[in-house]
């Protein structure tokens, strides 16, 4: 089992920032924004931090625009235009869809010769899986400059959340999930504890699952029983055999998945897709996530932060990558997205306590390795749940 990176606390605690400088030089064959910061001594004055983000800002202005790929909701564009867009005069220009559409439509651009990206906000298992390995991103640290980004202390876990080795995809929020959707009505609080819970036979017949062997919050559900929830590949694997044999109604569709348990079709919804659950909860419906003792994941979904080894917009890229990891930028991100950020110094206002991995839930990132696994569990799924899949 892979280990527990961190236990997150409940209440979001303030931080005192140190000013610190710890930028990055780039890597051979990638370019640097023109004024992106190098790497320095650590003793770094101040005022060499600000002469550089005062020219990289001043040089930003004048090239205008910033030009965004990314799974981007009404609401958090509109968060990220008032926040970034009004406070630096820089455009912010949008190409907005699902991760496997842009991420699609970035390679037949980047084929043709057509480079006019600066900025992602994928979803991490598109972003590692698909245009990771096709060179789709640069290093991130590199453009670091503002104190409160390169000072660890305020971070949750005393680090950036970096999704890769290579340190070139960043989760942008903390959002707990365990997979699983229950409805209020029908599933009184702490009923439901385990996942072996599922195996009784009061729920048979109660319970959707959405499909593991695409890729999906059910494929996400598969990785985590296989890698985290029972302690290994076998005991993943036997679980999710005695839980196919209860015979789940299995669906492709994310919404009536999410859907059937709010309105009480079925009872618990297992591979549920939060974004969609907190909709439905928004909205009044009796649905929540249920905590379970084999823990969950911080799951960032389409929240994370990539750029292009080749923006058109250097200098703007970099006022951006510091301003969305600033105190201000994940305010902002946090309203629009929805989820509790990950800066330690930034208060989760208004968001769905559930989505808030408390002191005693066990969690794990879905960092490189999860997505790389989710291959295998997603092969694993269509042997184990084949025939449901055929109902």
């Amino acid at each position: 089992m892979r280990k527990v990176l961190y236990l997150l606390v409940a209440l979001i605690l303030a931080s005192s920032l140190v000013a610190a400088c710890t930028g990055a030089t780039s890597p051979a064959g990638t370019p640097p924004p023109a004024t992106a910061p190098a790497k320095g001594a650590a003793g770094t004055q101040a005022a060499d931090w600000q002469k550089k983000w005062d020219s990289t800002l001043a040089a930003a202005k004048k090239e205008g625009t910033l030009t965004i790929y990314g799974e981007i909701n009404p609401e958090l564009r509109e968060s990220l235009v008032q926040g970034f867009e009004k406070k630096y005069d820089i455009k912010l220009e949008f190409v907005i869809g699902k991760s496997a559409e842009l991420s699609a439509r970035w390679e037949r651009e980047y084929g043709a010769g057509i480079k006019q990206v600066d900025v992602f906000h994928m979803g991490g298992g598109t972003a590692i899986l698909a245009m990771k390995p096709k060179g789709a991103f640069a290093p991130l640290e590199p453009y670091f400059i503002l104190p409160e980004v390169t000072d660890p202390g305020g971070w949750r876990g005393g680090k950036v959340n970096f999704l890769d080795e290579a340190r070139s995809v960043i989760a942008l929020n903390a959002a707990y999930t365990t997979y699983v959707g229950v409805n209020t009505d029908l599933v009184k609080e702490g009923q439901i504890k385990s996942y072996r819970d599922l195996l009784k036979p009061e729920w048979k017949g109660k319970v959707v699952l959405f499909d593991p062997s695409i890729p999906g919050a059910g494929a996400g559900w598969a990785t985590f029983a296989i890698t985290d929830a029972f302690g290994g590949l076998e005991a993943g694997k036997e679980f999710m055999r005695q839980f196919a044999a209860t015979q789940p109604e299995v669906t492709r569709d994310v919404r009536t998945h999410v859907e059937w348990v709010a309105k009480g079709k079925y009872a618990v919804g297992v591979g549920a897709q939060h974004a969609t659950l907190s909709e439905f909860k928004a909205m009044g419906a009796p649905i929540t996530i249920n905590r379970m003792v084999e823990g969950g994941n911080f799951n960032p979904g389409s929240g994370c932060l990539e750029v292009s080894p080749y923006p058109v917009h250097p200098n703007a890229t970099a006022v951006y990558v510091n301003w969305i990891l600033s105190k201000d930028g994940q305010a902002a991100f946090a309203r629009g997205f929805g989820s509790p950020p990950v800066r330690i110094d930034v208060p989760a206002e208004g968001i769905d306590p559930s989505k808030m991995a408390r002191p005693e839930d066990k969690a794990f990132l879905t960092d490189e390795k999860f997505f790389q696994v989710q291959g295998d569990a997603i092969r694993i799924s269509r042997e184990i749940f084949g025939p449901l899949l055929m109902r």
